[in-house]
């Protein structure tokens, strides 16, 4: 499977001909263009502060503007979409168009019900995440999931390879056949995506008088996409901590040095890698009570501990989680539970993992429309729009190579 990322992205998918979209015209072509590129800078900082943060020395994306183009790109693509979405929609009713930024904002109220205005914003929008957005979601899972694209109305197959190791018996000349047979099966799992919707509301004030970062917007609607599915892991992650037939009980320990090697080491001989390859993720509570945080009474038992592990300078510094007896430490991005404040990811457990193993999570998508946007006006006092969100999704567990867990 080809993982996707910010640096799978083709530079065509930002030099847009106008034949390539809606209504073939240049200027929605430069526009849907402008929001692309929005998007992605806005995805790629967020990624290269990710990796900064945990020492990862794994290529970024490439910068194509600096912060000040930024800046002025996002205020150009404001006040061009808008202004081509009211073109259009004056085209309709046969009203003249207002013929710059300013003057849109002082005819302004007369787009916001408009449903022509609307309908144009809501296909700009659609196009500009459309190559975009499942390579943030991508980004944002790839710790723990592999993401894999299929057409609309399409489900994905994936066939899970043995990972059992064959045993060699003590035998003789001539009895090669008498010895217990290893038996390598292997097991197809079909990936059929459904439906996932989410309602966003927005001022309308806001979006056209405020500089609305809209880099960051589009980006972002990755962020509930996310939490979605780490609610779907966590309940992943939840089956699989009480099926033993799937994560054996020798491949569960409850937290100690020793016991941590142990786990570690045994997962190294079973997904025939070295040791220092093994993985250790979850949540960021969960991972830094493995480390010595605590101090006792007036004593400096914890920064002794920090220097007796080797966790050195950064650790005394900042707390950077990096490793702990050999096993590099990976917090996942949390969320939280819709409606409530509370987080999704058990602060109780931390798996492990071989970095050169199957992902316990494939996660499949509709490629042909990754994303649909709606957009309404909400006739209230504080004269919102509604955007309405809908991706297919579909996710399963693969526990295709052997993993296992500590619990804190």
């Amino acid at each position: 499977m080809e993982r996707l990322s910010l640096n799978s992205l083709s530079p065509s998918v930002f030099q847009i001909r106008a034949n390539e979209t809606a209504d073939h015209s240049k200027a929605r072509a430069e526009i849907v263009s402008m929001g692309r590129l929005l998007a992605y800078e806005h995805a790629r900082r967020g990624q290269a502060a990710v990796k900064s943060a945990m020492r990862m020395n794994e290529a970024t994306a490439a910068q194509h503007v600096t912060d000040i183009e930024y800046s002025k790109l996002n205020e150009q693509f404001q006040a061009e979409h808008l202004l081509y979405a009211a073109k259009k929609a004056c085209a309709v009713t046969g009203e003249s168009a207002p013929e710059s930024f300013e003057e849109f904002k002082r005819q302004g109220m007369n787009f916001y019900k408009n449903s022509t205005f609307l309908k144009v914003l809501q296909g700009l929008y659609q196009e500009i995440v459309y190559p975009i957005l499942p390579r943030v979601y991508s980004e944002a899972v790839s710790v723990f999931a592999d993401v894999v694209e299929v057409g609309f109305a399409e489900t994905y197959q994936l066939t899970i390879g043995s990972d059992d190791i064959p045993i060699f018996q003590d035998s003789a000349w001539g009895a090669s056949r008498s010895v217990p047979a290893n038996r390598f099966y292997s097991k197809d799992i079909t990936l059929n995506p459904q439906p996932k919707t989410a309602e966003i509301r927005m001022k309308w004030h806001q979006m056209v008088g405020n500089n609305v970062d809209f880099g960051r917007f589009f980006a972002n609607l990755s962020a509930g996409l996310y939490a979605k599915t780490m609610g779907m892991f966590n309940q992943v992650l939840t089956a699989l901590a009480s099926d033993t037939t799937k994560i054996p009980s020798a491949l569960i320990y409850t937290f100690g040095s020793v016991n941590w090697v142990t786990l570690a080491n045994k997962l190294a001989a079973l997904n025939n890698t070295n040791i220092n390859n093994i993985r250790a993720f979850g949540n960021a509570i969960a991972l830094s009570k493995v480390l010595p945080t605590q101090q006792t009474g007036a004593s400096n038992t914890a920064m002794d501990a920090a220097l007796a592990t080797l966790l050195g300078a950064d650790y005394i510094r900042s707390g950077y989680m990096g490793e702990y007896m050999g096993v590099g430490l990976y917090p996942l991005q949390d969320a939280i539970i819709p409606g409530t404040l509370n987080t999704i990811l058990d602060a109780q457990k931390i798996w492990l993992m071989a970095s050169n193993a199957v992902k316990p999570m494939t996660i499949c998508y509709n490629s042909a429309t990754p994303i649909s946007i709606s957009i309404d006006a909400y006739d209230n006092a504080a004269f919102e729009l509604i955007f309405n969100l809908t991706i297919a999704l579909d996710a399963v567990a693969v526990v295709a190579d052997k993993i296992g867990y500590v619990t804190i």
